[in-house]
């Protein structure tokens, strides 16, 4: 347990790298704000490709081993990113997000299993810690880049990440158990009919999901810095309270659990994340900025791991076995949304416009939560 979080904290870090590094890279390699929003797509298709393994990987050779070769490729594409030109720096993205493919599932399964009687608390505290690293992303890049420099923050998250995959590597800890047996299998072929809709349902939330936070972590610092944040020590900081945001909602979220239902809970957030996007399209200055990615943030926190919970909890054990294409669905979302974002941006001439596509993006979750609970309450009436 301390062990997959104190990794997830360095996983936080990773999987927000881009938003923050994006101008700095984008000023060495001379890149628009398409090209920037590849960046993106290659990182989160990477991610497509390493949560599709991360399922027979965990089967064939148990979990740490996977965790463990997670931690090291983020540690090598780190590393590499610090110093490569634009083409090794693509593929260093990429190799990137196939870590992250790899880390993500396997933890959050983990955690999930270990935690079977408080799964939606248990994960967002994972998620929490996760944020803790979100957070830390900004300022570590602000601090350490000096003169424009990423290598030396970079550097420093490669030699964290290789201790985290080290110590992993080391480690002697059980595999996660894949049931398999006849019986289980029949009662599987069972489940799966009765999960087709919540399943879509639930994946193509978790689609709109991920690439809504990746979108608005991604641009906004960009985007305060297009309004006149012209030190770099203002914009680079604004993605830390998009993260913040995050962190505070996680950490509330168990005291929401006990007096509203999980479904309850993801549908109220969405609805608060909508006011927090609205509120950074519409504001004209950075503190209005700041208040609105802190709240788009605080509005998107528990949506992820409280979904997860119930689809862990409703799937029982098919949940080891799709929760592979969950991933998928999610690191789809985040190649496909935040390139959205920058392709309306340059085709409108406007990144604020371009920001209009997280905003529709949470609508359609409200949308789909909202199927979601009819779903539950369908089901529930028929047992």
């Amino acid at each position: 347990m301390a062990l997959s979080h104190i990794g997830f904290l360095f996983v936080g870090i990773a999987n927000t790298l881009l938003g923050p590094v994006l101008p700095l890279l984008s000023e060495r390699w001379k890149l628009n704000d398409t090209q920037g929003g590849y960046l993106f797509t290659a990182q989160f298709t990477g991610a497509i490709a390493g949560s599709a393994l991360s399922g027979p990987l965990m089967k064939k050779l148990g979990v740490m081993p996977v965790l463990a070769a997670g931690y090291g490729g983020l540690a090598v594409a780190t590393a590499t990113l610090a110093f490569s030109p634009w083409l090794a720096g693509v593929i260093a993205i990429a190799t990137l997000g196939f870590s992250l493919g790899l880390t993500n599932p396997a933890t959050n399964l983990l955690i999930s299993e270990l935690n079977s009687e408080r799964r939606a608390a248990a994960l967002n505290l994972l998620n929490l810690v996760w944020g803790v690293g979100a957070i830390a992303c900004p300022p570590l890049i602000s601090t350490l880049a000096k003169g424009g420099n990423a290598s030396r923050p970079l550097g420093a998250l490669a030699s964290a990440l290789a201790i985290v995959s080290l110590a992993l590597a080391l480690s002697h800890l059980p595999s996660l158990p894949v049931k398999s047996d006849e019986s289980t299998m029949r009662s599987e072929s069972t489940l799966r009919a009765r999960l087709n809709s919540f399943v879509l349902l639930t994946g193509v939330l978790i689609f709109m999901y991920v690439g809504t936070e990746a979108a608005i972590g991604g641009w906004i610092a960009a985007y305060a810095q297009r309004l006149g944040a012209t030190a770099q020590s203002y914009w680079a900081l604004t993605p830390s309270l998009f993260y913040a945001g995050l962190l505070t909602g996680r950490a509330a979220a168990s005291v929401f659990l006990r007096r509203i239902s999980e479904m309850r809970l993801i549908f109220f957030s969405l609805i608060g994340a909508v006011g927090g996007i609205l509120v950074i399209i519409l504001g004209q200055g950075l503190l209005t900025i700041s208040i609105g990615a802190g709240l788009a943030g605080f509005g998107l926190a528990a949506v992820f791991p409280t979904t997860f919970a119930i689809f862990t909890q409703r799937c029982g054990a098919e949940a080891t076995r799709i929760a592979g294409m969950l991933f998928v669905l999610a690191s789809l979302g985040g190649a496909v949304i935040p390139w959205l974002v920058g392709w309306a941006s340059d085709f409108y001439g406007n990144l604020r416009i371009g920001l209009i596509v997280p905003l529709l993006g949470s609508l359609l979750m409200i949308a789909l939560q909202g199927a979601i609970i009819l779903d539950f309450s369908f089901a529930r009436r028929k047992v």
